[in-house]
């Protein structure tokens, strides 16, 4: 596969890019001050309040366990020795591929061998090192997981141990759920974690498959430092970016990330923009401690239909796109959080958390239609998305309380919530059908950007409400033996209609309680095993574009699941057996005559199957991630031709085999860090009644990286990655039908330089 070039298509940055590349010189990019930069030694506020936070991960809402007040002099002496190095870093956490906890399962700092379900985490060096670019890269880290249909690489849809897609709401960011989209921003995140299986006791209105959070940077109340970037790409462009921190005196916080992006698309046209500003102050005092955070995105970004399949095999190849230069989606997105913290005493603690995200959504698609074998002519037409508001709001308050009752130590975790979801979707456009394409040899130009409105598809609007109570109790029965229990009583009402004049279709609300148990076991200081049962409940929702056959049901599923974990000096392994059911699953089941997906309700779906994972340092100079998975997902009740058949874009294996290693070099004690691996998926099927499949694949990537510590009293680096370096064509989203399926991306590089201080 080769690299076709448009040469009318930019490789510069232009206009405000310019400015900042020129302003910053040598700079940084935001996945090496992930790993170099003085402000990922901020401390975080965790969910305990100031007092309780030591720097372990620098995430705004997790942290380590509440430590005591030996531990908290301990820590100011360790603040004071490091003051007097020139560069600060997060003390445990530098070069880890491993976690020693999450706070996922429990709203609180867990240590890994004491969570009651599988948790998985992409550290801060990961995200470093390998330099991912959207949440779908996740996927390469983590067991289990499988890419959906993305909308032509526009919108987050990662499939959990068989369910997911893009608009689950299984993405959230510093526990904040997110609209449609891509939600993983590498200039501002610390790390992400994955908690696989049912989460709705927590999380509300869930997949039975996992979800996912977005743990972001926070300020540093140490010390002033700054960090800048560029990494420029081997397609032309690149980005740059600022990342500023500090106290203001002893009670204040603050951290000002700054970004500008211009880069080429691997494909032979089309280019990714995004502007980012993302403030965040922090405060604390006494007993008292808090967050507010704000992030803007102005982006504008390829959409890209991808293949047409006639038969088993696409009608052309990766090098050339299908649609034309003016496809794209673009907006404006707002995201506002913060959370208010209160320690009633050393066992008991109060937290007021919330936020609200809204995305102003655009785009455009030269959208495939039919394709003539005999004639070799591929129909398109025009369809563009006027213009959608997608919002999400939420408010939380929990409780978080440890005591000892009986000899039995309780972790306590009791709250309620509120959450809004709301679509707004204006005008709908669409043309006719147009020929005159042939894939073989594509000439471009011949489809105008213009069509009528739609009324059937446009003024969709979905709003739905959502309040819950909840408990969970993590009963320490004796010093190796753990018992949880929860509950979650769940209520929800879903508002549904559209078209041109407006008809509702949809008014309805529903409840269920949500019952969770779990025990977990630790015969030995190193290795732990532990079973659980948890369900799930939730809306299904409908996107832009999309319609719904047959009536409507809300989805519930369940889970049972047992596995095991060892850790040891830096390292981590855990493996997992799991058994999913699921009712009234949405389903894509073709196109229609205008385009739209067509989505409906199976009665059942299943998904079984077996996950293993291992983390960290295998020798001093030697780390690794591990990861496989055996899934087998299927309808289990519907119609004849799709019972037994396996589910969308869920492969049967998949894997990775990812080594690094880290030393010094005998020159001005410069470090090196190098390593690489592969990423293997099995054959996925590609519709619901699986006529074709989309084949495996198996991605190479590869990094290396060079860090001066003290240079005119700075840090510099220096970092090379490459991407899919076997330069492999593979589908890696199929949709449900012959068209939009995503090409995966082709070989790319991208060289980074830093400086930190």
């Amino acid at each position: 596969m080769r690299n076709i070039r448009n040469p009318n298509r930019g490789t510069y940055l232009p206009g405000t890019g310019i400015v900042l590349v020129a302003a910053l010189g040598i700079m940084m990019p935001s996945e090496a001050l992930a790993r170099d930069s003085p402000m990922e030694g901020g401390r975080g506020v965790t969910a305990g309040g100031a007092d309780d936070a030591v720097p372990e991960t620098g995430g705004r809402n997790s942290g380590i366990v509440a430590s005591r007040s030996e531990h908290m002099r301990a820590q100011r002496k360790l603040d004071a020795a490091e003051r007097r190095h020139e560069v600060l870093t997060v003390i445990g956490a530098r070069g880890s591929y491993a976690a020693s906890d999450s706070s996922m399962g429990d709203k609180r700092p867990t240590p890994f061998l004491q969570q009651t379900q599988t948790t998985n985490v992409v550290t801060r060096q990961t995200l470093a090192d390998f330099s991912p670019q959207t949440m779908e890269d996740m996927a390469k880290y983590v067991p289990g997981m499988a890419i959906g249909n993305n909308f032509g690489g526009t919108q987050d849809a990662l499939i959990k141990r068989g369910f997911g897609a893009i608009d689950d709401g299984s993405i959230l960011r510093d526990s904040i759920r997110m609209p449609i989209g891509r939600n993983y921003q590498g200039d501002t995140s610390e790390r992400v974690e994955i908690l696989k299986g049912p989460a709705s006791l927590f999380y509300g209105m869930q997949e039975p498959g996992g979800v996912i959070n977005v743990v972001t940077k926070a300020p540093d109340f140490r010390r002033w430092g700054a960090g800048f970037g560029t990494q420029w790409s081997s397609l032309g462009g690149g980005n740059g970016h600022v990342d500023v921190t500090g106290p203001l005196g002893q009670r204040f916080a603050v951290r000002l990330i700054g970004s500008y992006r211009n880069e080429n698309y691997w494909r032979n046209f089309g280019a990714n923009r995004q502007i980012l500003l993302a403030p965040t102050l922090n405060w604390r005092q006494e007993r008292w401690d808090g967050s507010l955070a704000y992030e803007y995105v102005d982006y504008d970004n390829v959409l890209d239909r991808g293949a047409v399949f006639a038969g088993s095999n696409p009608i052309s190849g990766p090098q050339k796109r299908l649609d034309e230069p003016w496809t794209a989606s673009f907006g404006a997105r707002h995201l506002i959080a913060g959370h208010l913290g209160y320690r009633l005493d050393t066992h008991d603690r109060l937290r007021l958390s919330g936020g609200y995200n809204r995305d102003d959504y655009h785009d455009r698609q030269a959208d495939p239609s039919s394709y003539s074998s005999r004639t070799g002519v591929l129909m398109r037409r025009y369809r563009a998305n006027g213009g959608t508001i997608r919002a999400n709001g939420s408010v939380a308050f929990d409780y978080l309380g440890d005591h000892t009752l009986w000899r039995m130590r309780h972790e306590i975790t009791a709250g309620i919530d509120y959450e809004n979801r709301n679509q707004d979707q204006g005008n709908f456009y669409q043309s006719a059908n147009q020929g005159g394409f042939f894939p073989a040899n594509p000439v471009y130009g011949g489809l105008a950007p213009i069509g009528r409105v739609n009324a059937a598809n446009s003024n969709l609007q979905q709003n739905i409400n959502s309040a819950s109570g909840y408990v969970k109790d993590n009963i320490h029965l004796t010093g190796s033996l753990i018992a949880s229990g929860g509950v979650r009583y769940q209520w929800f009402g879903l508002r549904y209609g559209s078209g041109i004049p407006f008809v509702q279709t949809t008014d309805a609300s529903y409840t269920k309680p949500l019952p969770f148990a779990a025990l977990v076991w630790q015969p030995f200081r190193t290795i732990s095993f532990y079973g659980d049962y948890s369900q799930s409940f939730g809306a299904n929702q409908l996107s832009a574009g999309s319609v719904l056959e047959g009536g409507y049901k809300p989805t519930t599923g369940r889970e049972f699941e047992v596995g095991g974990r060892y850790e040891d000096h830096g390292l981590t392994a855990d493996f997992a057996l799991y058994h999913i059911r699921k009712k009234n699953v949405l389903q894509a089941a073709g196109l229609d005559t205008d385009g739209n997906l067509v989505q409906r309700l199976t009665g059942l779906a299943g998904s079984k199957g077996f996950e293993a994972s291992l983390s960290g340092a295998l020798t001093r100079h030697w780390s690794a991630i591990l990861a496989y998975a055996w899934t087998d997902a299927r309808t289990i009740r519907d119609t004849a031709a799709t019972e037994g058949h396996q589910l969308i874009g869920v492969p049967r294996n998949s894997g990775s085999v990812f080594l690094t290693w880290a030393g010094n070099l005998p020159w001005r004690t410069i470090t090196m860090r190098a390593g690489g691996g592969v990423h293997l998926v099995g054959t996925r099927a590609a519709t619901l009644d699986n006529s074709f499949q989309v084949p495996g694949y198996g991605t190479v990537d590869a990094f290396i990286s060079w860090t001066v510590p003290r240079i005119f009293s700075r840090q510099l680096s220096l970092q090379l990655n490459a991407v899919n370096l076997l330069n492999q064509g593979y589908i890696i989203a199929p949709t449900g039908s012959a068209y939009r399926n995503s090409w995966g991306q082709g070989r790319s590089f991208a060289v980074a330089t830093s400086i930190a201080f």
